[in-house]
């Protein structure tokens, strides 16, 4: 999969862009409301991009000696120009500045599917990394979700040596750094969205909580209030910067669904769904998958987690797989003592007690992640965007990151 950035100064347009993008493929988008002069601010940003498309009125917009600089300084990237003079002066004058596809509009889609081709073929010459994402969410509250995606991303970094990077979307006081590490976050999803312009891998780098070489998190918001400064468009310009460096992607998304979790879910290959042995999280999970299902998620990414679960629980258990359809991916076994001495002691629960039932279900759990290969399909190939699923078709996003 190739990671996109389109910019334009029309948000109409640039949504346009995104719908057919999202029809052409898989891929991996972000927005910005911006020209390319104002890349240049954005210092070592685009190294996480490999595709940049430019939508301009004319070539003046489209700041041809400014692509010519990004495209020299970052010499992986594919460059598409959208405009709607088709001359074949305009053509050579894109071409000289670096631009490998000039697209005329209105914009055809067979056109932009090419050009995005043709641009994953020259990705996948020099590189063959693939970042894998996976959201853990709940239908309710006090299921383990956070303890889950936490340890379980411990355990794919020091066990089997993949970097990873541990996102807390739960807007419901996001505490997951602390269930892996008792050092306090240099900065939470808030703070970073505050200082958007300052986005780059060094600035990056400055705000993740580094727990070991491996593993980085980056905090929530620690409460619902503050959780309110996350933007749908800063967030996708994070994402965008710092999916690419990493081989797997964990969201902790709590039970909210909302503008910011939806992204995440667009993004993901597995949506882990964690539920606990009772009749309430049997009703409760049954309305989380009609959910998912309404919103453009197939069956074959979710994954059923089952958590707390005791020889007393089967009845509960029998119940959800005839509800659900489905049965459990991993089971978690109960045991209270282990997991209330990890949190504790905000340590990963194999320090605690490693060959205990949980953290053996933990590291398991990590091991099908990386042995299952990415899902064959995603929402984006409805070619909706996530604003337009979640409010409905008369939604008009305005994004603006710079």
């Amino acid at each position: 999969m190739i990671d996109l950035l389109s910019i334009s100064k029309d948000a109409t347009r640039l949504a346009e862009v995104a719908r057919l993008i999202g029809e052409c493929g898989n891929y991996r988008g972000t927005r910005a409301v911006a020209t390319p002069s104002q890349l240049l601010e954005r210092g070592d940003s685009l190294d996480a991009f490999d595709v940049l498309i430019v939508d301009a009125l004319s070539l003046q917009d489209a700041d041809l000696p400014v692509v010519a600089d990004l495209c020299h300084r970052h010499g992986h990237l594919t460059c598409i120009l959208l405009i709607p003079d088709a001359s074949p002066e305009t053509l050579i004058a894109a071409m000289r500045a670096g631009f490998r596809d000039v697209i005329h509009w209105p914009l055809d889609q067979r056109a932009l599917r090419d050009a995005l081709q043709r641009a994953e073929n020259r990705r996948a010459l020099h590189d063959t990394h693939e970042t894998r994402i996976v959201s853990f969410m709940s239908c309710k509250g006090g299921t383990g979700t956070s303890f889950i995606a936490s340890n379980v991303a411990h355990a794919l970094s020091t066990t089997l040596q993949k970097r990873v990077l541990l996102i807390d979307l739960n807007q419901l006081f996001g505490d997951a750094a602390f269930l892996v590490t008792n050092e306090t976050p240099p900065s939470t999803l808030p703070q970073m969205c505050g200082q958007i312009a300052r986005m780059d891998s060094a600035f990056l780098d400055a705000c993740l909580l580094h727990g070991n070489d491996r593993f980085d998190l980056l905090a929530g918001a620690g409460d619902p209030v503050k959780a309110a400064d996350i933007k749908l468009e800063t967030l996708e310009w994070i994402l965008g910067v710092a999916v690419p460096r990493y081989d797997f992607v964990i969201f902790d998304l709590g039970q909210s669904i909302n503008q910011l979790s939806i992204l995440a879910l667009d993004r993901s290959d597995e949506i882990h769904i964690v539920l606990q042995p009772s009749m309430p999280h049997v009703r409760a999970g049954r309305r989380l998958q009609e959910i998912l299902a309404s919103l453009g998620y197939s069956a074959d990414r979710m994954r059923l987690l089952l958590n707390r679960h005791s020889r007393h629980g089967e009845r509960a258990r029998a119940a959800m797989e005839e509800v659900l359809g489905m049965q459990p991916y991993e089971v978690l076994p109960e045991d209270a003592a282990t997991v209330a001495a990890a949190m504790n002691e905000g340590v990963p629960v194999s320090q605690i007690a490693r060959n205990s039932g949980v953290a053996r279900s933990v590291q398991k759990l990590a091991q099908n992640i990386v042995n299952h290969g990415p899902a064959p399909t995603r929402a984006h190939a409805r070619g909706e965007s996530l604003v337009t699923r979640f409010f409905g078709r008369n939604a008009n996003p305005k994004l603006k990151t710079m």
